[in-house]
């Protein structure tokens, strides 16, 4: 361990202990006043009080606050919105006073709220060669000496702050170093086609009448999209390689303009409250789309929350998802085209199987209420999806692929067409399905603009 990462550990150290102190954390019970609630991932449905009256799901609660987390904010507001109401801030501290948290969300929460204070304090970054955290103490030196690697190596072992190379040049108060490219960022490509300002004006001039109104890149265009990627199960496998989905869509959605709300391990209950909570949002006002992302387990019956049990089974219903956003429920959303994707198997029947045809049912319900939409699912009913531990799903790997190489010219059906097309040439053991779509008009992302 260098000196730099014991300075560091210290640091972390004595953040962790201002923490504990100050909330005074017991394992077995947290206290909301005289109340007393069971752990959070028990499978035990709670509802938590907040400061700001509102009542909601001690695993929401958590994932809200993983959310802002990983945003790198301490503290975070009540996801609810209710209009002419100023939002409380919560903090971790209020976060234990009112659920008893898993050991394991304990552990995740303070490591990283330690990391996020002592990135405020301090100025460290990890050693090239060992990894360990390395404190630059003086910051008008590029180079930094490492210790460990020093003794490691046999050898002194310098590198540069900035590109994070091995030092080669100056040592003592150096401003740059030898290497080529030091302080040259390298981005890796935008796998991303972006759309052509001509295209766009084609298109518009063309059909405009048959396309969704887009709004131009701006400041002032709120795109909006709920992310939710339940992977660690109480009771049922957990899906291992999800991880790899989250990161694919998020920086998918990024790139074509949306702010990604991103939630993790949530209950049915929690599944609900995020719906509800994400149809309110003021954002949609100045938006003109919205995208809905669900992964996790499924049956026929629904989205599986992660405290699934034989004996009474923890579902989320996706009719749930329309309800939130249609026409009387989202007034924000009103007349714009609604993406929604779900990974999650539908039963435990293989796909590659010999049917016959048969004549699908044409089910129109009301379209008033509910239109504007465009669901994908990952499978037929009653079947299998399929994901790989290094890789991900089959699904949503495939739909980031078709969008990168083809949304700067194809609308969102013919997209996801193209993503049918895929799995009946390469993954002939699963087959995804559109679903409940009602979009009138054509919806083109038109990404970059």
């Amino acid at each position: 361990m260098t000196e730099e990462a014991d300075h560091l550990d210290q640091l972390e150290d004595s953040v962790l202990t201002h923490l504990n102190q100050s909330l005074i954390l017991n394992p077995e019970k947290s206290y909301c006043g005289s109340e007393v609630f069971p752990p959070s991932g028990t499978g035990v449905c709670l509802l938590v009080n907040l400061p700001c009256g509102h009542q909601m799901s001690s695993d929401y609660v958590v994932a809200w606050f993983k959310y802002y987390l990983k945003q790198k904010e301490t503290e975070f507001t009540c996801p609810r919105f209710h209009e002419g109401r100023g939002k409380a801030k919560l903090s971790y501290q209020a976060i234990c006073q009112r659920i008893s948290l898993t050991p394991k969300q304990r552990e995740f929460f303070e490591e990283n709220l330690s990391i996020l204070a002592a990135r405020r304090l301090c100025d460290f970054k990890a050693c090239p060669g060992c990894q360990s955290w390395v404190e630059r103490r003086d910051h008008r030196n590029l180079c930094v000496y490492c210790t460990l690697c020093t003794a490691n190596m046999k050898r002194t072992f310098f590198f540069c702050w900035k590109c994070k190379g091995e030092w080669k040049g100056r040592v003592n108060y150096a401003v740059e170093c030898g290497n080529n490219g030091c302080g040259q960022k390298v981005e890796a490509p935008d796998p991303l086609v972006k759309c052509k300002p001509e295209f766009k004006q084609e298109m518009l001039k063309k059909e405009g009448d048959d396309i969704y109104p887009t709004k131009d890149k701006s400041p002032g265009r709120k795109r909006l999209a709920l992310l939710v990627n339940n992977v660690d199960f109480e009771y049922i496998d957990d899906r291992i390689g999800a991880d790899k989905d989250e990161r694919s869509m998020e920086r998918l959605l990024t790139a074509l303009g949306y702010t990604v709300v991103t939630l993790t391990n949530l209950t049915a209950q929690g599944m609900t409250a995020a719906m509800q909570d994400f149809a309110q949002r003021e954002e949609h006002l100045q938006s003109d789309s919205c995208f809905v992302v669900f992964m996790s387990h499924g049956n026929a019956t629904g989205i599986c929350g992660v405290s699934t049990q034989d004996k009474e089974e923890d579902i989320f219903l996706t009719d749930e998802i329309f309800k939130c956003l249609n026409t009387p429920n989202c007034a924000g959303l009103r007349d714009k085209p609604k993406i929604i994707l779900i990974q999650a198997c539908r039963g435990a029947m293989e796909g590659s199987v010999d049917v016959p045809d048969s004549v699908p049912m044409n089910n129109i319900g009301r379209e008033h209420r509910e239109k504007d939409f465009c669901c994908l699912r990952s499978s037929t009913p009653e079947t299998l999806s399929y994901r790989n531990k290094e890789k991900g799903s089959n699904f949503i790997q495939d739909v980031v692929k078709i969008f990168h190489q083809h949304a700067h010219q194809d609308h969102i059906e013919e997209l996801f067409r193209k993503v049918l097309k895929e799995f009946k040439e390469k993954h002939r053991d699963q087959m995804p399905c559109k679903e409940r779509t009602t979009l009138s008009k054509k919806f083109y992302l038109f990404p970059g603009l």
